[in-house]
């Protein structure tokens, strides 16, 4: 039915137990990258993924397993304590430029720097399996993760460090290797600690009822045709409370479009709390039920829509003006 065996990590390469059932899955145990589940669908996607993958079990994990696939399979309730990561998601948290990736090898270090005068040793050359670790937490955000052809990119590591060096948010301790916060780079870090688990995604507050359905697939378009994950909360698998998904979810989003339609409290409610987060609010309403708007929102530009494809039209230009397009 399955087989343990002694793999090389897909991750890190490096030497790790392997439980190997005779599906398309195999489950690896590394003791530097964490539990995690890999669907061979990912297999050959490309070295850009492997220090994705290394994010999420350093940020989303939670002591819970993660479980790697292209997409999440059917039988997904079947899986305990497993948070399913799937590639579209995997994307959307790739850094697209220099100061993305800088970013989040800042959260990475943050992870192994956790005290004041901690420092963290780095070596740039690597090729092998003791800097496996270290080529995840720098090296591999700038996509150079093959540790067994890593000196290609030694121009680059190099020369990103020395960025973040130059930002002011590392400087030298001790050896030559061994790196460590300065005041400004433990500022900067609870910046993003702060705001890292937010997502290029967008939070949808609206009534759900099936005369809605249309308005709702547009309202989905809009945000997914603009370059943004959707979030619907009756749409989400979990065993929590509803209102603390919500609001997780609120916090994980960079916007929140809410359509008043209905006039639903929670959908009010929704909107104030992402706008007390500082997030950006679009509000829609239908053109027939707008002049029953709360006295609370009256102020405030509302999208007013005649029809699902007017909705559509309008909601994605003010996506682009507001928020900004987004390239996946």
């Amino acid at each position: 039915m399955s087989d343990n065996k002694t793999l090389n990590c897909f991750i890190c390469n490096k030497e790790v137990s392997a439980y190997y059932p005779l599906t398309s899955n195999t489950e690896f145990e590394c003791d530097q990258c964490g539990n995690y589940i890999l669907n061979d669908s990912l297999r050959n996607e490309g070295s850009w993924i492997r220090p994705i993958m290394f994010y999420c079990l350093l940020h989303e994990a939670n002591g819970k397993r993660l479980y790697f696939a292209s997409n999440e399979p059917a039988n997904k309730d079947e899986y305990v304590d497993t948070i399913f990561i799937t590639k579209e998601k995997l994307e959307s948290i790739r850094p697209k430029n220099l100061n993305e990736k800088i970013d989040m090898i800042m959260l990475n270090l943050g992870t192994k720097i956790k005290f004041w005068g901690d420092g963290y040793v780095f070596s740039p050359y690597g090729g092998n399996q003791v800097d496996a670790q270290n080529h995840m937490i720098i090296s591999g955000l700038l996509l150079v993760v093959d540790v067994k052809n890593s000196n290609g990119g030694l121009k680059e590591r190099l020369g990103t460090l020395k960025f973040i060096v130059d930002y002011g948010y590392l400087e030298h301790k001790g050896s030559s290797n061994e790196y460590s916060f300065t005041v400004e780079g433990w500022k900067y870090l609870g910046e993003l600690q702060s705001s890292k688990h937010e997502l290029p995604q967008a939070f949808i507050a609206m009534h759900f009822l099936p005369k809605m359905n249309k308005a709702r697939e547009s309202i989905r378009r809009a945000i997914i045709d603009s370059g943004y994950d959707e979030r619907i909360i009756d749409e989400k698998e979990h065993n929590n409370q509803i209102v603390p998904e919500i609001f997780y979810e609120i916090q994980r989003s960079k916007f929140l479009v809410a359509d008043l339609t209905g006039h639903r409290n929670g959908v009010y409610y929704e909107a104030g709390y992402a706008q007390g987060l500082g997030k950006e609010v679009i509000l829609t309403c239908k053109d027939e039920d707008f002049k029953n708007r709360h006295f609370d929102v009256a102020q405030i530009s509302t999208i007013v829509w005649k029809d699902e494809d007017d909705l559509y039209e309008r909601l994605t230009k003010r996506i682009e003006a507001t928020v900004g397009k987004r390239i996946r």
